[in-house]
């Protein structure tokens, strides 16, 4: 996978609620293989990640994180933040730059953000990895009834 070869910032912006860590991982091994992600696909310089989410209880062991706490319930809040955090982002960082998201449900702000990646793309010369998690698998329902006897 080529990411895009880049020697300027990478900026991160993951939903902790919707790309969870793995229950095998820490929160500081998450961050590493985030960074080791970009790195193999061919990034060069730094990356700055921010996360938005439940951060209860996460020990990310690591102060170049930008952490924003959001409750449960809150998706229009945190999606408005991620938002505005890819604004700042791209007005502080030279084109070109690499951008990626870790979002499930963007929920209300869909549009809006998808309108402000693909004018970063054409304007800016920005290129943006979207990671999603893969659909749950479907839910089987067994029905356990009991049938008439004969008789």
């Amino acid at each position: 996978m080529c990411v895009y070869l880049s020697a300027s910032e990478a900026g991160v912006f993951w939903d902790l609620d919707e790309c969870r860590i793995p229950d095998e991982m820490t929160a500081a091994q998450a961050l590493e293989k985030i960074r080791q992600i970009l790195s193999d696909g061919g990034h060069r310089g730094p990356v700055s990640i921010r996360a938005y989410g439940d951060t209860t209880g996460l020990d990310f062991q690591s102060s170049d994180i930008k952490l924003n706490h959001f409750q449960a319930g809150e998706k229009r809040e945190k999606m408005t933040k991620v938002l505005e955090d890819i604004v700042a982002w791209s007005g502080e960082n030279p084109e070109p730059s690499v951008g990626m998201l870790m979002i499930g449900d963007l929920g209300d702000a869909e549009d809006d953000i998808i309108e402000v990646l693909d004018l970063l793309k054409i304007r800016k010369n920005y290129r943006f990895i979207i990671v999603t998690l893969p659909p749950p698998p479907p839910t089987v329902v067994i029905v356990m009834a009991d049938l008439p006897r004969g008789g």
